[in-house]
């Protein structure tokens, strides 16, 4: 069993990588800049939590070096559209907070490192394949603080990885949807599935909503399952994944499955035919599919979760946060 440093471990993909860990028998740290307990709440008296900047090489040396840290699991970052609020805060949290994590895992040696970039990257990319974009086409992200510093982050740990031979692995998530989150872009998504969840009026984010779409996001329990994988392994063939679903599903795909489920519900879609200015340069809400195949066939990922199920865990969760029954649904 390994010593696991999970920065943003108490975020909403580092809360059930917390769980997943432990109950593989790992040590946990979590380093989080403001510790949300509440996601980590059912594992708690097993984690370690330490208040902490990743913009502070100091403190996470010392951290990393006092608690015979193993492995590294890099999620802690300013995101979409936090991003655009603060940007100077944004290059420093997301480019020198990562750089701070390369350079300690290489200067104490520590034994495999993964971290979270995004397929915001993409943009407005040319892809080979006409729709397609894969992990050998060439990014061309728009000029906002969150896609750039990623695509650098992504640049820094291949130069990490080829000079200093560190064991790096960067995973580009699609999108992790699910509880722990429900502000911000993706966290629109989060909030309305919640609202579903617990009888409460509810319209489908317009961001989500253009009929040409095609999402391969993945059930946060998956995305952490798909880190706690890849960080268990040896060296990989290859540097960069594209960690989504197999298949994409659409807006239309969601209402349906929710409406099948929950007939009671009040669920408003309006398709549009055309992205929203925010998500017409975001692979996937604006059209472009994002190949994930090396993630499942290379690394042998397999997600535990379909549309279905994931949705009917996070309405009975959504239900038990809000103090309602449980919903029976029929697995499918």
């Amino acid at each position: 069993m390994a010593t696991y440093l999970i920065t943003g471990g108490t975020g909403q993909i580092g809360g059930f990588l917390c769980e997943e860990l432990i109950s593989e028998g790992h040590g946990v740290l979590c380093y989080d800049f403001k510790p949300n307990m509440e996601n980590i709440s059912r594992v708690a008296d097993k984690v370690s939590v330490i208040p902490g900047d990743i913009t502070d090489m100091g403190e996470l040396l010392a951290t990393i070096k006092q608690n015979s840290v193993e492995r590294i699991v890099h999620l802690a970052a300013m995101v979409l559209l936090d991003s655009m609020k603060r940007p100077a805060k944004a290059y420093s949290t997301n480019i020198i907070g990562t750089n701070n994590v390369l350079e300690a895992a290489r200067l104490l040696d520590v034994e495999r490192v993964v971290f979270a970039s995004s397929v915001s990257v993409y943009g407005m990319a040319r892809t080979r394949r006409a729709g397609i974009a894969d992990e050998e086409d060439i990014p061309n992200p728009p000029p906002d603080p969150y896609s750039t510093s990623k695509l650098a982050c992504e640049l820094m740990g291949r130069y990490y990885r080829e000079t200093y031979g560190l064991n790096l692995n960067s995973l580009r998530i699609t999108a992790a949807w699910g509880p722990g989150r429900y502000w911000g872009y993706t966290g629109q998504f989060n909030d309305f599935v919640r609202r579903v969840a617990v009888g409460e009026s509810a319209s489908f984010p317009a961001d989500f909503s253009y009929m040409g779409e095609k999402l391969r996001w993945m059930y946060v329990k998956d995305v952490a399952h798909a880190f706690a994988h890849v960080a268990a392994m040896g060296k990989t063939k290859g540097y960069l994944y594209n960690t989504g679903s197999e298949s994409p599903f659409n807006a239309r795909d969601v209402v349906s499955t929710l409406r099948s489920m929950l007939p009671d519900r009040k669920v408003e879609l309006k398709e549009l035919e055309a992205p929203t200015k925010v998500s017409a340069t975001v692979a996937g809400p604006n059209g472009l599919d994002v190949d994930c195949t090396k993630l499942h066939e290379e690394l042998g990922f397999r997600p535990r979760y379909t549309l279905k199920s994931a949705l009917a865990d996070m309405v009975n969760l959504e239900r038990v946060r809000a103090g309602l029954p449980l919903v029976q649904f029929v697995k499918g």
